[in-house]
């Protein structure tokens, strides 16, 4: 059986395998746009990994009060503790060690991907990420990443909504950016069709999508394809990694940097075309996550977006 698939060989009629976002993404780079490399530990590996302590985790979370925040954490780090406890079978270690040497890269991000065939369902931020992380750390960030299928908010949202789809998880080559952001192939807010809504920062998109910070804004017309609108925010730190002490550092920016537009123009006109291509492709409004890393740019993310007034 095969539990690991390189991300170019990845489709969404394999979703419920390698989950939604790797979907996506393998068929994009398919079709040549800039995402990066990486390779898929499937859903099945994750039964597998899981399969012989589930009985003992599952027995522990049968009593879980969610109203009660002390135990929820008590319990949400004792499952979590078996699982890191836990050993990878040494052939699948081996699979995916291998897998990481493909990619000729020191560091990955290590992402979890839900492996349902549901669209509708979001979980984003119910399972953790684990970025510029090293060949001696992935077997341990794998088994922390699918760990986070047991933190106190993926157990209370599945417990709300009554899914209990296995995670994939995801890993690409890290793109140590030096801006990054979303894009929305219309209004975030008001949702008109005709425009494309960015927010952008300096670092890494965390700086972004955690709201550590108000992001420049651009807003590009789909007809025109120029600039409409901008707003240059200050922007007080970024997120980046530290190289010599192995550390994600929020650092403070100088004055210049701070008000300086994260984005020039003619990428935030790049990030909207290809924004607006992948809308084309999937002919459904998407929101993309997007990173610039030495002048180019990269895709990392796509999601439809569920519209609050539907087309009549």
């Amino acid at each position: 059986m095969v539990y690991v698939y390189p991300l170019r060989n990845v489709n969404l009629n394999m979703t419920s395998l390698v989950g939604r976002k790797s979907a996506y993404l393998g068929e994009l780079y398919n079709m040549g746009f800039n995402v990066p490399e990486g390779f898929v530990i499937t859903a099945k590996a994750f039964d597998r990994i899981t399969r012989n302590l589930r009985e003992e985790i599952d027995e522990i979370l049968s009593s879980v009060n969610l109203n009660d925040q002390v135990d929820l954490e008590k319990k949400s780090n004792v499952a979590r503790n078996i699982i890191m406890k836990s050993d990878i079978p040494g052939d699948l270690k081996e699979e995916i060690e291998s897998h990481f040497d493909s990619l000729n890269s020191p560091y990955v991000a290590v992402r979890s991907t839900v492996a349902s065939n549901l669209s509708g369902l979001s979980f984003a931020g119910e399972y953790e990420t684990d970025l510029f992380v090293t060949r001696d750390k992935l077997v341990e960030s794998v088994k922390n990443v699918i760990s986070s299928y047991y933190s106190p908010r993926a157990i209370a949202y599945r417990i709300a909504t009554g899914d209990s789809s296995p995670i994939a998880i995801l890993i690409q080559r890290m793109i140590n950016s030096r801006s990054a952001g979303t894009a929305f192939s219309l209004h975030p807010i008001t949702e008109e069709p005709d425009y494309v809504f960015i927010e952008s920062a300096w670092g890494l998109g965390e700086t972004v999508t955690r709201g550590m910070v108000t992001p420049d804004q651009f807003i590009i017309s789909k007809h025109s394809r120029s600039i409409v609108n901008k707003k240059i925010s200050s922007k007080s730190v970024k997120l980046a990694y530290d190289f010599d002490n192995k550390t994600h550092d929020i650092i403070d920016l100088d004055q210049v940097q701070m008000t300086s537009p994260s984005l020039e123009d003619a990428e935030a006109v790049k990030i909207a075309n290809t924004t607006i291509a992948i809308e084309n492709v999937y002919r459904r409004a998407v929101n993309i996550e997007w990173a610039v890393e030495d002048s180019k740019l990269y895709v990392l993310e796509v999601r439809g977006i569920r519209r609050l007034y539907p087309e009549v």
